[in-house]
C-alpha cells in the first residue's frame, strides 16, 4: 500500500501492522514505521495524519528523548553533554499503537560515532508525554 507521503508500507498479518522504512520522519535517516491496525482492510488515513503530525513535531519530541538520555548518564563517569548525546543516537523506530495515542519510540546508537553507548533506548509516549523508558533516570548508570 502506498501511504503518502511516507511511501510504500507492507501489511504484516502476524503483527497486525503496516510497516515500512520511511524517509519523511527524520531529516537524517530512514525510520522503521509501524502502524498497528485491527486488520488489513482498516482505513488508516487517520493514522497517517497522526504520523504526519509526529513528523511535524519531530524536533520537539527528539529534544525530550535526548534530554532523558542525557539524564540517564548525568552525574556518572559516562556523562556527556547533551549535544554529544544527540550525535550518538538517532531515531530508528516509530510504532503507532492501535489506540492512536500511544507511540513506541526507539533511539539507536549511531554506528559512525565512537561511543560507549551501545544499547538501544526505548520510550513509550502517550499524548506527547514520555511515560516509560527502558532505563531508570532516577538512578545512576
Amino acid at each position: 500500500m502506498n501511504a503518502e507521503p511516507f511511501g510504500e508500507l507492507s501489511y504484516r498479518r502476524r503483527d497486525k501492522e503496516w510497516f515500512g522504512n520511511v524517509d519523511n520522519i527524520s531529516p537524517d535517516n530512514k525510520v522503521e514505521l509501524s502502524i498497528f491496525v485491527d486488520n488489513d482492510r482498516q482505513d488508516i488515513s487517520d493514522k497517517i495524519i497522526l504520523v504526519e503530525q509526529f513528523a511535524c513535531d519531530y524536533d520537539i519530541i527528539m529534544e525530550k528523548l535526548y534530554q532523558l538520555a542525557y539524564l540517564k548518564y548525568k552525574d556518572t563517569k559516562w556523562e556527556k553533554p547533551q549535544n554529544e548525546i544527540k550525535k550518538m543516537y538517532f531515531l530508528a523506530g516509530v510504532n503507532l499503537k492501535s489506540d492512536n495515542k500511544t507511540w513506541w519510540l526507539v533511539l539507536e546508537p549511531n554506528f559512525n560515532i565512537d561511543s560507549i553507548y551501545n544499547h538501544f533506548l526505548r520510550f513509550t509516549m502517550v499524548d506527547r508525554e514520555i511515560v516509560w523508558t527502558n532505563f531508570d533516570i532516577n538512578t545512576t548508570a
